[in-house]
């Protein structure tokens, strides 16, 4: 899968200041092999960026979506944010609670086929909260009733 070039540039993306961050779409496209898993990184993503995928499969794949510590063995590992199966499409959208690099597994472990798999990836940079309004001020030496 060629999911590296597109990651690096998803996460400077949605990762530049506010008034710079832009929204970065992909397709990505992929044969996953009977009784085999691709992952796609998703590279520095930042807190309370929004991630919509949408997956087109041949064939049922179980679709992970996990941050890179969920991927570590430990008994203190976070659990995926997304887990589904696809047996032809299949749409999420997921907002990330903490910056890093996640991963999508597309997993056909279980199939007794190759699948070819179209990823779709709508990525949107955090929100800006408005500003609180501000009271208006008067002029020096003036006095507003």
């Amino acid at each position: 899968m060629h999911g590296n070039v597109f990651a690096i540039v998803l996460g400077f993306a949605l990762a530049m200041p506010p008034m710079q961050a832009h929204a970065a779409n992909a397709e990505l496209n992929a044969e996953v092999p009977a009784g085999a898993t691709r992952t796609l990184r998703l590279r520095q993503l930042p807190q309370n960026a929004s991630i919509g995928l949408r997956i087109e499969t041949s064939g049922r794949v179980r679709v992970i979506f996990v941050h890179e510590n969920g991927l570590r063995r430990s008994d203190k590992r976070p659990r995926p944010l997304f887990t589904g199966s696809a047996d032809s499409k299949l749409a999420f959208r997921i907002t990330i609670p903490i910056a890093g690099t996640y991963y999508v597994i597309l997993d056909n472990r279980k199939g007794s086929e190759a699948r070819e798999v179209r990823v779709l990836i709508d990525a949107r940079p955090p929100q800006r909260k408005p500003a609180a309004p501000s009271r208006p001020q008067s002029a020096p030496g003036l006095k507003s009733t």
